[in-house]
């Protein structure tokens, strides 16, 4: 880490405001802050504010991103409500996402900033009503919500918080194999199901918005259950339109969601057929150099058939593929549970006829583990607007995870927050009390 050549006109003037900053942070327990004293005291670590940055970062005492914030003397951007910021995680059209641990629980999540700019009184009360629902949700495949508040301006949403990436992420490198994409969009359908069923719609559904976990890579979380509504279409981002009520991402929209009609969990799997086609043939299923004619395309046409792309594809999943992105939301599946059943059922041995005879493209093993070789998608680069990535995925956002870089949070400004309420003094103290001793000393040296 580099953390010794930043806006020098933000360097703490001394070791003694740079104590002040880490008393403002409360990163330091007790011990540590004894141990810092007695470690500075003793020579054996520096005295320059930036080298002691650097010094704190390597023994793992503090993160990239906290060293930065503490060098520029903004460590009260280190506290939100009882929330301490560990990292950035993630960015976009709604604000930024940060990893931080609860002071109290000592809970790690991803804490949301939603952007102040965005939230007029009517989503206000919006917000307020979805977070009450969504602490109705618990399931393994949705990420959970565990706490929304406001602190001044700023409003937060404290989700749990889950190492790894976004499918968009990994469709950065490439096509996803058939078989994957299936048991990825089966999990997804019944955290959608789970969340239709408490009232909640997604509304945004994406491969940035569904998460493959670190921890067993098998395990899909769909994220941002509910915020779809809070998204501002007059932020700016050219991947999100108004049309009546519409809110969305072009490629992954459903036909009502672009006339602004009336919405139901329908839609939701008609955007998640939408993002599945996507992840297997490395297409959006609709395709045009004109973002808003991709949208309005599907609003009366089926799609490019996806057999053109991946013609060994198994009928099964041709024919499931097919009524997820069916124009009408009659044609489709009626629930996440049916689509679940669906894909789930390209794994089971098919019950046959007597004397009907079994087709390659029927079996389960048919459904292939990996895309077969082909030239690397050239259409229109992938369409989601970030909350990124975290980590600047541009242009698509993969929110919580383990891959980001925290340095590219080193530029991101954040809300002024109230500071901390109860600032460790003692480690202030201790600094200060040493930087005056040697600053005595020297004067006094010099005297002689």
């Amino acid at each position: 880490m580099n953390v010794m050549n930043p806006d020098r006109s933000k360097i703490p003037a001394s070791l003694g405001e740079f104590g002040e900053q880490l008393a403002i942070s409360e990163i330091l327990n007790p011990q540590q802050i004894e141990e810092l004293n007695e470690k500075i005291e003793s020579g054996r670590w520096p005295t320059d504010a930036r080298k002691l940055a650097s010094r704190l970062f390597y023994e793992k005492w503090l993160t990239e991103f906290q060293a930065r914030k503490l060098i520029a003397s903004r460590a009260s951007e280190l506290i939100v409500g009882r929330y301490l910021i560990f990292d950035r995680i993630g960015g976009g059209a709604m604000g930024d996402v940060f990893k931080a641990e609860h002071q109290y629980m000592g809970r790690i999540v991803a804490l949301k900033m939603i952007k102040q700019e965005m939230m007029s009184d009517r989503l206000i009360k919006r917000f307020r009503r979805e977070m009450r629902l969504a602490a109705r949700m618990n399931h393994p495949n949705v990420v959970r919500a565990y706490d929304a508040d406001q602190v001044g301006n700023l409003f937060y949403i404290a989700m749990e918080y889950v190492p790894g990436k976004s499918l968009g992420e990994l469709l950065k490198a490439g096509p996803l194999g058939m078989r994957e994409v299936a048991r990825y969009g089966a999990q997804a359908a019944l955290g959608l199901d789970h969340a239709h069923q408490q009232g909640i719609l997604h509304r945004d559904v994406k491969p940035s918005n569904i998460l493959l976990s670190s921890e067993d890579r098998k395990t899909i979380k769909v994220l941002d259950l509910g915020l779809g509504m809070l998204i501002d279409p007059s932020s700016g981002d050219p991947m999100l339109t108004q049309a009546g009520n519409v809110v969305g991402t072009y490629d992954y929209m459903s036909p009502e969601q672009v006339k602004g009609r009336t919405l139901d969990g329908r839609s939701d799997l008609y955007s998640l057929g939408c993002t599945m086609y996507h992840l297997m043939t490395g297409y959006p299923p609709f395709r045009h150099e004109i973002p808003m004619k991709r949208m309005s395309m599907r609003i009366d046409t089926k799609p490019t058939p996806i057999s053109e792309y991946l013609p060994e594809m198994p009928r099964r999943l041709v024919a499931i593929m097919d009524k997820m992105l069916a124009v009408d939301p009659e044609d489709r599946f009626q629930s996440g549970l049916e689509v679940n059943d669906a894909l789930m059922s390209l794994f089971k041995p098919k019950v046959r006829a007597p004397g009907e005879t079994s087709s390659s493209q029927d079996t389960p093993s048919a459904v292939a583990e990996t895309p077969p070789e082909r030239p690397a998608a050239t259409g229109p680069s992938l369409n989601e607007p970030l909350i990124a990535s975290q980590p600047p995925i541009a242009p698509e956002y993969s929110t919580i995870g383990s891959f980001v870089d925290p340095s590219s949070g080193s530029n991101v400004t954040m809300p002024k927050f109230w500071p901390a309420r109860h600032p460790r003094i003692t480690l202030a103290v201790g600094i200060l009390a040493w930087a005056g001793s040697v600053a005595a000393a020297y004067f006094l040296g010099a005297a002689r």
